[in-house]
């Protein structure tokens, strides 16, 4: 087949949705497929693929939204391909396969961080006063309205009933397909090779108890709510316990760390920064700690499973459908509920109970390796290359 990914830049080093890319085209040419990448601009792109650069121009970041859009969708009419699919806000796609959700479930997600009807009415206000936000809203709605309609990808149950929600999305063209981790690369044994030199970056005790985050964006990710059941547990639970919390991330640290001198545990939290390799991170930790507002199938928790990691996570996030409740960690209701976070980890200072939880997080994970991802996808771009040839 000859297929085309629509994306705002292709470099893997920008995030997961351009990784994913990335990799998915690498598979698609290896089997034989023809590879068109269509995008603004190309950090890194694979071998063999055909690069289509796409213009996106205007005086503003909401004209060059809807610029970009449109250029992307005639760019992809003229290369006539079996299949378009797109990760991002573009037109022409015959494939959606959003890997941030909707804008307009992620919008619902934010408000929760405001406290207060009063606040949060008027970020609802502003947000709708404000033109790229409708822009972008506007471009979604558009993706989805298309005619013809495309097939649409959901990453977890919970954008899926986004999609079925907010565009009424019907059951026949709406395809769940779970984020797909590389069980190779990421692995128990992998982990325990490097343990003890991660260990010793970090400076960690033999006897602490690592609990671990990965972020960039700290307040939608849940580092205060981590932060602030980590005073919980250190001036009430197991104080005696040796434990760390490591975040890892590009975020800015300073409010966290002034909240965790004001609770008595900053000596118990340590920022490491960003990592361009997260592997040392995961085999450093003894647990992974994810109290995310909204992730619509977080990878960091995939390869934390896959690590054999016990994941304590919320039902915001999409990846958290994996996740039995007391089996492969914890599935907490609300990242607000900080006390029932503390109380979790204060359960995973126990190896006796993280052990057995490792055991069936990294079984979990090897029902969902990235091949399963791609073989998934690829039988969507089949059934649209199929239709597309009986109504020529």
């Amino acid at each position: 087949m000859r297929i085309g990914f629509q994306i705002e830049y292709l470099d893997p080093a920008r995030g997961g949705a351009e990784t994913y890319v990335y990799r998915f085209a690498e598979e698609l040419l290896s089997a034989g497929h023809e590879v068109h990448l269509f995008a603004a601009g190309f950090g890194k792109s694979p071998e063999g693929a055909v690069t289509h650069r796409v213009l996106r121009y205007g005086l503003s970041r909401m004209e060059r939204d809807w610029r970009f859009a449109r250029a992307a969708g005639r760019a992809a009419r003229r290369a006539h391909l079996d299949v378009v699919a797109a990760v991002g806000r573009t037109f022409g796609a015959d494939v959606l396969q959003p890997h941030g959700g909707t804008l307009r479930g992620s919008r619902r997600q934010n408000l929760l961080l405001v406290q207060g009807g009063g606040l949060r009415a008027m970020k609802q206000v502003s947000d709708w006063l404000n033109p790229r936000v409708r822009t972008l809203v506007w471009l979604e709605g558009r993706q989805f309205a298309a005619d013809p309609p495309p097939e649409v990808v959901a990453i977890s149950r919970m954008v899926r009933r986004d999609m079925q929600e907010f565009y009424r999305v019907p059951d026949e063209r709406l395809h769940l397909v779970y984020n797909g981790v590389d069980v190779k690369h990421f692995s128990p044994e992998a982990c325990r090779s490097r343990r003890d030199e991660a260990r010793d970056r970090l400076g960690l005790a033999e006897s602490e108890t690592c609990f671990l985050l990965v972020a960039h964006n700290f307040k939608l990710k849940g580092v205060r709510e981590l932060v602030e059941s980590a005073g919980f547990l250190h001036g009430d639970r197991a104080s005696g316990d040796l434990w760390r919390i490591v975040v890892v991330g590009k975020g800015n640290p300073r409010p966290y760390q002034r909240l965790a001198e004001r609770l008595g545990c900053a000596g118990r939290i340590h920022f490491a920064g960003p990592a361009a390799d997260v592997l040392p991170a995961y085999a450093a930790a003894d647990v992974y700690v994810h109290p995310t507002w909204y992730d619509p199938c977080s990878l960091v928790v995939l390869e934390a499973l896959a690590c054999g990691l016990p994941v304590i996570t919320t039902r915001f996030n999409g990846a958290g459908e994996l996740i039995e409740d007391g089996r492969e960690g914890f599935v907490l209701d609300s990242p607000a509920d900080t006390g029932r976070l503390a109380e979790t980890m204060e359960r995973l200072l126990d190896p006796r109970l993280r052990g057995p939880m490792g055991d069936a997080a990294r079984r979990t994970a090897e029902q969902y390796p990235i091949e399963r991802n791609f073989r998934e996808m690829l039988e969507v771009f089949t059934r649209v290359a199929g239709r597309k040839e009986v109504g020529a």
